[in-house]
């Protein structure tokens, strides 16, 4: 057996076998959380390319597939990418059971992880485009499910996403043309435009994010909070294996000034918008928009350092994005409205949602003695030596990403009543404070967990 068939084949079967059992929601979400669950911890316990022994039983799990003249790899340091992603599953498909039941979501939610997951793994890498489109033909039906009207944000998305692949397929015809002819440096920086131009309309990146907080207010928070988390983390992992692999993307010193100059944008806009933004929705939409653009501060350094605290980042903006969404969930199904005016008071209705929404929102911001403030304060101090304009742009937009979560905590406060009580189920205030208990951790001793995830830069020897 190989490691693509384990971790592409199989759970692309059970996919099948989940959209089959469509109609049983709950066993269904039982089953997508068990099968990412045995999938994740089976590529931390089964080595890649070695021998494992069983008793009686031995064998090697190769890292190699071959398909129609293409080949699919999962290296042994490709397998902490593997566990990310299926341990996203497993968390997302779990809390589905009390967020967002939709029979729809664990067949499409587990084929959408199996096509990123393909996408990591296939030779040559211009197939990760179409594997990755794939993917968001997958989000679909999760984003916007029968019985709800497709808006406008999620044309956008489609259409976007699709001009990636578009993108990103034309870089590599570029490329290969640049290859039969080394000399020609122009050629080279014309793939190198539009990889980055395919990267700008997958991530979402400055002037191409407007769908993003577009999006969110059209569907359901918990499947949104699901898909901005999955598929960002997805594509920044494929871009670090594109500047792993091609030798003229590492060398180059405007393409990394671009992406430091867009990363501030993003932050500084994203950060203002939050400020004055009155949706909670879109507020979720924008998060993501600052996360990335934090992101591409940490890629734009180029070096061990800043690839270190992308990967550093991981877990602390999933962990942020998971309680901000699941949050937002309880109050959409709850039938209440996502807008400051109608969350005025809800402290005492809704403590520990109100806990979540402030501690996953500050967080993102980079509070003290919550999750994402030790990323954010290496960042500032990377960009302290590289870059003192980035340094204050970046500087104002997180001070308006904090003033959001704290004009929040004041409409969240601020009420006539005098009586507390709890409305959350006993299930949901569990993750609630788990969520909080986690941010808080994460922030008092963060290398506890970091460490646990650096070695996803395994996978790109070169970044070394």
């Amino acid at each position: 057996m190989s490691a693509p068939i384990l971790w592409i084949v199989i759970p692309a079967g059970g996919a099948l076998l989940l959209w089959l059992l469509r109609r049983n929601q709950t066993l269904c979400l039982i089953l997508a959380a068990v099968l990412s669950f045995l999938l994740a911890a089976l590529s931390v316990v089964i080595p890649i390319g070695e021998t494992v022994n069983l008793g009686s039983l031995s064998f090697t799990l190769s890292s190699t597939l071959p398909v129609l003249g293409r080949r699919f790899v999962l290296t042994a340091g490709d397998q902490m990418m593997v566990t990310l992603l299926y341990g996203l599953g497993t968390v997302w498909f779990g809390l589905a059971i009390l967020a967002w039941p939709h029979r729809l979501f664990p067949a499409f939610g587990l084929g959408m992880l199996v096509m990123l997951v393909a996408a990591l793994a296939v030779e040559p890498f211009l197939y990760a485009a179409l594997l990755v489109e794939t993917a968001v033909l997958f989000s679909l039906p999760i984003l916007s499910p029968p019985g709800r009207s497709v808006g406008q944000g999620l044309q956008r998305y489609l259409i976007f996403q699709t001009l990636a692949m578009l993108a990103i397929l034309f870089a590599g015809w570029v490329l290969g043309a640049a290859e039969a002819n080394p000399a020609d440096t122009a050629m080279f920086q014309r793939a190198g435009i539009f990889l980055g131009l395919g990267f700008a309309f997958w991530l979402g990146v400055f002037p191409f994010y407007n769908w993003l907080p577009m999006m969110v207010t059209e569907t359901h928070p918990f499947p949104a909070g699901f898909v901005l988390s999955v598929l960002p983390t997805a594509i920044l992992l494929l871009g670090l294996d594109f500047i792993n692999a091609t030798g003229f993307l590492r060398a180059s010193v405007a393409m990394f000034d671009i992406v430091r100059i867009i990363g501030v944008v993003m932050v500084v806009t994203a950060g203002l918008w939050a400020a004055f933004e009155v949706n909670l929705a879109r507020l979720l939409g924008y998060a993501v928009i600052f996360e990335t653009g934090f992101a591409l501060l940490a890629i734009n350094l180029n070096s061990l350092s800043g690839y270190l605290l992308l990967a550093a980042s991981f877990l602390p903006r999933l962990l942020a994005l998971l309680v901000f969404a699941f949050a937002l969930s309880v109050l959409e199904n709850q039938g209440l409205p996502l807008k400051l005016s109608s969350v005025r008071g809800m402290a005492r209705s809704y403590p520990l949602t109100s806990l979540a929404l402030l501690a996953s929102l500050l967080s993102i911001g980079g509070y003290p003695l919550l999750a994402g403030l030790p990323v954010r304060l290496e960042i500032f101090e990377q960009l302290a030596v590289t870059s003192r304009i980035g340094l204050i742009g970046t500087g104002i937009g997180t001070a308006g990403f904090m003033f959001s979560g704290l004009h929040l905590l004041s409409e969240l406060v601020h009420s006539d009543e005098r009586t507390w009580h709890l409305s959350e189920r006993w299930p949901q205030r569990i993750v609630l404070i788990g969520g909080c208990i986690f941010l808080v951790v994460f922030g008092i001793f963060p290398e506890a967990f970091y460490n646990s995830i650096l070695f996803i830069l395994q996978a790109f020897p070169q970044l070394f």
